[in-house]
């Protein structure tokens, strides 16, 4: 790994834990209920951007030179077919976000399991409402019943 790779990394994973450390910080002030889900995501964040950061100090270059890849692309698939793949999830995610802006994030959760597991996966209407009802089920208790997170009812819900 280069000197400069190498320093950008030590950067930015310092960077990070930085950055988590003062939204920890600003949470001691509020409310534990406020504060509850910022510290669920600032703590893991924290320790894992300081363990980053000590692994790239302590990391010692390669001889050889050769570094690990991040990405492995497959060399079997067909560039036509590895596109086309690519705009199909793509379509999921922005429809998924359409769902949530329209009709709220607790409703949309069951819809999209349901819908990808039926168009997408290609399952039966017995697994894929089944499933819908658990997906359902274990976002309403986590975040509205023990994490009392509001929701917004979209956009539907409101002009309606």
């Amino acid at each position: 790994m280069s000197r400069s790779r190498r320093s950008s990394r030590i950067l930015f994973s310092g960077a990070l834990a930085l950055a988590a450390a003062w939204a920890l910080v600003e949470t001691f002030r509020w409310p534990i209920m406020t504060a509850l889900y910022p510290r669920a995501v600032g703590i893991p964040l924290f320790v894992l951007a300081i363990a980053e950061t000590v692994l790239n100090v302590t990391r010692r270059d390669d001889a050889d030179g050769a570094g690990g890849t991040d990405i492995a692309f497959s060399s079997d698939i067909p560039p036509d077919v590895a596109a086309r793949r690519t705009v199909v999830v793509a379509a999921w995610m922005v429809g998924f976000y359409a769902a949530i802006i329209l009709i709220g994030f607790p409703r949309a959760v069951p819809l999209f399991v349901v819908d990808y597991l039926r168009v997408g996966g290609r399952e039966r209407w017995t697994i894929a409402l089944s499933l819908g009802a658990v997906a359902w089920l274990a976002f309403y208790l986590v975040f509205v019943r023990v994490l009392h997170l509001p929701f917004d009812d979209g956009l539907l819900r409101r002009i309606l």
